[in-house]
């Protein structure tokens, strides 16, 4: 019979380590259960003279099995789900494996289920949770991943989902409000623009030779107008291929690429939105890299997951540099950010307070709190002047139309 060597919890903060002869990975982790321990880890004991070919077939097997979780994807709300029960069972004292089979037991999402599923079938064979979630790089990003190594390695793995889940809620609940908020002018401008394009290409046409009767000259407006309509009725499909074409372009651009680089940059020169994307970077960065540090997290370990959630392709790599320095000359956080001109100064200055009391974690979620209010106040300033703009520049369409049309006729009659 096989012989295991094995971590297990018998508090949340005793552990204990040994050994034990089992038949198979699962019945030594039911073993350990059955003895009121929670495993942690359960690998085989190597023997003193491994078998030739026998790596090589692990190996195999290891890799499919990888290439199975990567083909693999879960949806935003299916995974939040999933950490917040994971995490509330682990605070009730349920062992993981138990935890992760009765949450594939439960009726939902296929996805879901196969995933923590295979996440049980992992853990049973001995793999700690971290290990089997790493194989689904698609799901479980390198943040969630290291929380999670976290919350092992200090024994509070249900404070890391906690912590975690909530950290996805705020994220989520920031986008959704942005979303919600851009809901109304993207409808007013969409139906605005189709609205004008319908009436130039379709209604106007069969009123200009009404104009072309006349014999005077038309006014500057109107022959611009007929202009126009002639050039979008004679080519109206390459306008709605055009328009598709960089819709398309816009909403397929990935991280790393140039036409997203491009757009990032000039994000940052814009006068009205530059700083309202700066804070909202700046906020996300602080928040996971407070998260981090509060859970166990290195620094500069830290500070290379937090840069890797920064979504602006400028600012990442000027933080990136900020992580090489403090590597390479060992400088401090603070002093890092002040020389590479990344973050406003009040920022810089909590960070170096917290810094100097010990208390950088705390300073970084402040930092994020203060600009996630000033992100949120900006947002409704803007779309509370976004919508009368938008009202007035589609009615200024529709009056050139009208003034067009009409200032003929008020010629024939001296007006």
């Amino acid at each position: 019979m096989p012989t295991f060597i094995y971590q297990a919890k018998r508090t949340p903060t005793e552990t204990v380590n040994g050994e034990l002869d089992a038949a198979s990975p699962e019945s030594a982790v039911h073993r350990l259960i059955d003895a009121g321990l929670s495993p942690v880890s359960v690998e085989l004991k190597p023997p003193p003279a491994p078998r030739p070919g026998a790596g090589a077939t692990a190996l195999q097997a290891r890799r499919a099995a990888a290439a199975e979780g990567v083909s693999r994807r879960l949806g935003s709300r299916d995974i939040d789900r999933f950490t917040r029960q994971l995490a509330s069972l682990i605070k009730a004292n349920v062992p993981i494996l138990r935890a992760l089979s009765l949450i594939a037991d439960q009726p939902g999402s296929p996805e879901l289920k196969a995933v923590v599923a295979d996440l049980a079938r992992q853990v049973s064979q001995g793999r700690q949770l971290s290990e089997a979630l790493s194989r689904y790089p698609r799901t479980f990003d390198a943040l969630y991943v290291s929380l999670v190594i976290a919350g092992e390695r200090g024994g509070a793995l249900d404070e890391a989902l906690l912590r975690l889940a909530e950290h996805r809620e705020k994220e989520l609940e920031t986008r959704r409000r942005v979303q919600a908020a851009l809901a109304y002018p993207a409808f007013v401008t969409v139906v605005g623009l189709g609205t004008v394009f319908a009436v130039l290409t379709f209604f106007l046409p069969r009123v200009i030779g009404l104009f072309e009767n006349m014999k005077q000259e038309l006014p500057l407006p109107t022959r611009a107008l007929i202009a126009m309509t002639r050039f979008l009725r004679g080519n109206w499909y390459l306008v709605v291929l055009a328009l598709a074409v960089l819709v398309w372009a816009l909403s397929r651009h990935r991280p790393g690429s140039r036409l997203k680089a491009l757009l990032d940059l000039v994000k940052l020169h814009i006068p009205l939105v530059r700083n309202l994307v700066a804070h909202a970077e700046i906020a996300r960065f602080c928040r996971t890299l407070g998260l981090l540090i509060r859970n166990g997290i290195s620094v500069h370990e830290g500070l290379t997951l937090a840069t890797g959630t920064v979504d602006n392709a400028a600012l990442q790599a000027r933080i990136e540099q900020v992580g090489a320095e403090i590597v390479n000359k060992g400088a401090t956080l603070s002093a890092s950010l002040l020389r590479a001109g990344v973050f406003p100064v009040f920022a810089v200055n909590m960070i170096m307070v917290g810094e100097e009391s010990g208390q950088l974690e705390g300073a970084l979620l402040e930092v994020a709190r203060v600009y996630d209010t000033e992100v949120e106040q900006a947002l409704r300033v803007m779309l509370s002047l976004l919508e009368p703009v938008l009202i007035l520049v589609i009615g200024g369409m529709v009056a050139f139309i009208v003034f067009a049309m009409l200032l003929p006729i008020f010629n024939i009659g001296g007006f």
